[in-house]
């Protein structure tokens, strides 16, 4: 059911919304650029898909471990000093990376920096989630979506130009995430903490059981999106595209998600959201079907099926969110937010074991098969689930 304190608005609840969703969006920048670096690097050190998809691991298994302290760390410390720390540690790792030329040492960072960035996230997301006023949840987390898009894509352009060698791109990630601090030195609420019996890690497995397809959707786009950002440009690269081209991919994905993400959104006030959400797995299934057959025929083909493949797979997530957001009472919704990364994180954590050995056994293609594998394993979740009961509120906002 809808829950009343969800419509009431907090006084100065803008502008701590407005410093969440820049932060996040700077951090954006800072992974659309750090996440092909360091795959395109790691390339270069190993010419191992496993390897990369190793390294992927890391980073999604950290997001697994974080999640369920989540709650606990957000009920203990304010927000704005744990999202200044988490970006201080990440911005630290791009020196790190540059310093430290070892795969097993890279791995390590990439789980500590990961562990904080997931923190900052959740904490994000929930922020968002409690301030927002019903009628415009959905709207501001279309913004929160197109904002951290947007610094994806800008970071995807920046590497581009940069290269992936010398000091110039890790410096310049470990800039942009010093940027985001500013943000939250502006004034205004603080995250509601969740209250104690929310904290206990246990607490976030019980989520499944009480919304079971807006789990597996941000499950499966965990597992979509991890592969899709690490392993397309291999992908692209490995099968005869240009190396600028292929590291092209992730801006062309992030426009993708700003494009899409406002109808996507303005669907989700109009339609039931779990048919919204099946049509979006729906779209995940076919885009790498048709990527692999028009890789070699057409640049252009390739970059217009990954702007509606990322674009679509970005709305599993961001109504997952929504539906997070309206189900869910305030004190709850650190532990449902919370309970939504642990799900992406598992998600993020099984692809690279899945896609990385396949792209290395079915070279190049491996890559594109198992991210079709993965949507149709969520279609055939979301239609194992379709008669669970739902109510008007969970399927419709009020406006």
């Amino acid at each position: 059911m809808e829950h009343a304190d969800q419509d009431i608005d907090t006084p100065g609840w803008r502008l701590s919304i407005v410093a969440a969703i820049s932060c996040v969006s700077i951090v954006g920048i800072a992974f659309g650029l750090g996440l092909p670096l360091l795959a395109m690097n790691l390339e270069m050190m190993t010419g191992s898909g496993l390897v990369i998809g190793i390294n992927a691991l890391s980073g999604a298994l950290s997001i697994v471990v974080a999640a369920p302290f989540a709650p606990l760390i957000l009920s203990k410390f304010p927000t704005r000093p744990i999202l200044i720390i988490s970006l201080l540690l990440t911005s630290f790792s791009y020196i790190f990376y540059r310093l430290v030329d070892s795969v097993t040492l890279w791995m390590i960072m990439r789980f500590v920096s990961g562990f904080a960035v997931s923190i900052l996230f959740i904490a994000s997301e929930t922020w968002i989630n409690q301030l927002a006023p019903n009628h415009l949840r959905a709207r501001l987390l279309s913004i929160y979506s197109i904002a951290l898009a947007a610094g994806f894509g800008i970071g995807g352009l920046l590497v581009a130009y940069l290269g992936i060698s010398g000091w110039a791109p890790f410096l310049a990630g470990a800039i942009i995430c010093l940027l985001g601090i500013f943000p939250l030195l502006a004034p205004g609420p603080q995250l509601l903490a969740p209250d104690r019996d929310e904290t206990s890690p246990r607490v976030l497995f019980s989520f499944f059981a009480k919304a079971p397809r807006i789990m597996l959707a941000a499950l499966a786009f965990g597992a979509i999106e991890t592969a899709a950002t690490h392993f397309s440009p291999i992908w692209a690269l490995r099968a005869g595209m240009a190396e600028t081209d292929a590291l092209r991919l992730i801006a062309v994905g992030a426009v993708g998600v700003i494009a899409l993400q406002f109808p996507i959104g303005w669907l989700g006030d109009k339609m039931d959201r779990y048919q919204l959400l099946v049509i979006c797995g729906v779209a995940t299934l076919l885009a790498p079907i048709l990527m692999w057959l028009t890789i070699g025929l057409s640049t252009t083909a390739v970059y217009a099926i990954f702007f509606i493949y990322v674009g679509m797979g970005e709305g599993l997530y961001i109504l997952a969110l929504v539906l997070v957001g309206q189900k869910f009472s305030k004190k709850e919704l650190t532990a449902a937010s919370a309970a939504l990364v642990l799900m992406y994180g598992i998600g993020s954590m099984l692809s690279p074991l899945v896609i990385g050995p396949l792209m290395d056994a079915f070279n190049p293609h491996g890559a594109m098969f198992g991210l079709a594998v993965f949507a149709m394993i969520y279609l055939s979740a979301a239609f194992w689930f379709r008669e669970r009961p739902t109510t008007a509120s969970d399927n419709q906002l009020t406006s």
